[in-house]
Parts: structure tokens; C-alpha cells; sequence
């Protein structure tokens, strides 16, 4: 016997099973801190997106007007710091139709005539086709260390959580009758989906 007792014995054992482990000793935000970094932010955005597009079949107004901050951001610090920031002209050209399409909105409001009608198709349909540019140019921004990540595998996993992420949330939006009820909703301030479980669990 050497003399350890059942509390020195799970010590030693609680201490090897954390020498092995990087989560548990905190090692792996050394090596991968950009990797998980990335991982939390985007996966709890795309959650939220996806589950409220799973319950309610819409993207939220809020959603929409975030893309119109991201790209008055991004065109305003171009603008006002172009001696640090240098930019093609026509890059900043790309940022213009989420502005426009809220200027439009503040001068219009809803349109009536067949011109305003044709206007805002116009800004809507160029502010869906510029998402993917301001999409790419944001997360450069945001996330400047996922482009420096060290090989393709991990650049492609971090995708794929994301992705895996999302549909879940998707599902779990689509499906929430078997995860929440409608008074779950209406506690958080929002409208319950039509599907929603009616009682309380």
C-alpha cells in the first residue's frame, strides 16, 4: 500500500484526466482561441436568425436593418479615416443600396405610385444582390483571424459548425411546439408562432 487515501487517489486520478485534456485545462484557447472565438459569435447569430426563421417564416425587421448599420459603418469609417483606410471608390459604391433603401423608406415611406413602386424594387433588389459582398467584407472586419487560420480543414469546420448551428436552430424554431410553449413567447416579448404549444408544460 502506499498509503493514499480514497480522496488523494481521486485527486491524482481528477488530475491526470486533466493533464490530457485541452478543454479542461484551458490549454485549447491557446492553441485554437481564434478558432472558438469566431465559433461562439457566429454560431449564436446564426441561431437566432434561423430559429426565428424556423418559428415565424420571416426574417425580423431587425435583422434587416442591422445589414443597413454594418454598411453605414463600414462606409462611414471608409470615409471619414481615408487617409488610414484605402478603398476603391467603387467598393463604397457597394454599401450605398441598404442606405438607400432606408432613405428611401424615411422620403416615401410606403410606396404608392407606380415610380415609387419601381424604385424600391430597384434599391431591393441591389441591396439582396450586394449582401454576399458586405457579408464577405464584414466578417474580413470581424473576424480577421478566420482568414489566418492555420490550414483549410479548420477554416472549412468552422463553417461547418456554424452551418450545423443554424440548421439546428432552424429546426428547433420549425418544431418549437415540442421544445416551448406560446407562453414562453409572450414571457420574452415576442409573438407566439402559430404552431406554438398552447399549455403550459
Amino acid at each position: 500500500m502506499n498509503g493514499e487515501g480514497p480522496a488523494e487517489r481521486a485527486a491524482e486520478k481528477s488530475r491526470k484526466l486533466t493533464e490530457e485534456d485541452d478543454l479542461l485545462r484551458g490549454t485549447a484557447e491557446q492553441k485554437l482561441g481564434p478558432f472558438y472565438a469566431i465559433a461562439f459569435g457566429a454560431s449564436l447569430w446564426a441561431w437566432d436568425g434561423a430559429f426565428a426563421l424556423g418559428t415565424h417564416r420571416t426574417i425580423f425587421y431587425y435583422r434587416r436593418y442591422e445589414l443597413f448599420v454594418l454598411a453605414l459603418v463600414v462606409l462611414l469609417s471608409a470615409l471619414l479615416l481615408r487617409r488610414r483606410v484605402h478603398t476603391h471608390p467603387w467598393v463604397l459604391v457597394l454599401f450605398l443600396p441598404p442606405i438607400g433603401l432606408l432613405l428611401l423608406r424615411l422620403v416615401v415611406g410606403h410606396p404608392h405610385s407606380a415610380l415609387e413602386q419601381t424604385a424600391a424594387r430597384v434599391v431591393n433588389v441591389a441591396t439582396i444582390a450586394v449582401v454576399p459582398f458586405i457579408a464577405a467584407i464584414v466578417v474580413r472586419l470581424l473576424a480577421p483571424k478566420y482568414f489566418t487560420l492555420p490550414g483549410r480543414r479548420l477554416k472549412v469546420t468552422l463553417v461547418v459548425v456554424v452551418a450545423i448551428v443554424a440548421l439546428t436552430g432552424f429546426l428547433v424554431g420549425h418544431f418549437n411546439n415540442r421544445f416551448l410553449a406560446c407562453q414562453d413567447f409572450i414571457v420574452a416579448g415576442d409573438d407566439p408562432p402559430p404552431n406554438c404549444h398552447k399549455d403550459k408544460w
